[in-house]
């Protein structure tokens, strides 16, 4: 969407003004969580809090429907969750969670999903995962992600989903695995509801 509206002319911009409407709901995220911090840049969002095992439950509900609003709005986003030492005041940014979170997001997440580092889940063990904590999915390759779409309406969820996923899938690997993924995880969630398979060898 950034390269898109900052590579071409200004007349043609179509995502700037549904990426400041994101950022302007972002803002409403500070006064969910005590103590949370709130950084956005570009097409990135950072949120902070300091380590609580007891709140995380709620900091995951938070980015899950954080997650669902903005496939609502047609924005399909992947994070990383982390923790380390972070520092930031004023302008000033220094931590090594947040540098966690990145490479998790961009060598792990792939897909639509936000992904809790390993070290976070075994620290945060007995407290999760567990069958009975549906805001967390364990995947195939191993990986734990926010489930966004738990306890969701199905039918809002695919009305959102089918907006962003075309009928003939696009040529481009990238954004078409993307698109399967999300197709696959809807099915799983909602088994009684599967609206659209997609046959990947023919």
């Amino acid at each position: 969407m950034v390269r898109h509206d900052c590579e071409n002319p200004v007349s043609s911009q179509k995502y700037i003004d549904k990426l400041k409407t994101a950022h302007a709901k972002t803002k409403e995220l500070q006064n969910q969580l005590e103590n949370l911090q709130l950084i956005q840049f570009s097409d990135s969002i950072v949120l902070a809090i300091p380590y609580n095992k007891d709140n995380f439950t709620s900091f995951s509900k938070m980015v899950a429907d954080y997650q669902y609003e903005l496939l609502k709005a047609n924005i399909l986003c992947r994070g990383g969750i982390s923790y380390g030492m972070h520092y930031f005041e004023n302008d000033f940014l220094f931590s090594n969670g947040l540098i966690h979170a990145y490479e998790i997001e961009k060598d792990i997440s792939i897909n639509p999903r936000i992904v809790i580092s390993k070290d976070l889940i075994d620290l945060l063990h007995p407290y999760i995962p567990s069958k009975k904590n549906e805001l967390i999915l364990k995947e195939s390759d191993d990986s734990y992600f926010i489930n966004y779409l738990h306890d969701r309406n199905p039918e809002e969820a695919w009305e959102s989903i089918s907006k962003i996923v075309p009928e003939t899938l696009t040529a481009s690997s990238s954004i078409r695995g993307k698109h399967i993924w999300l197709l696959n995880y809807y099915n799983h969630c909602f088994p009684k509801s599967v609206r659209r398979t997609v046959e990947i060898f023919s």
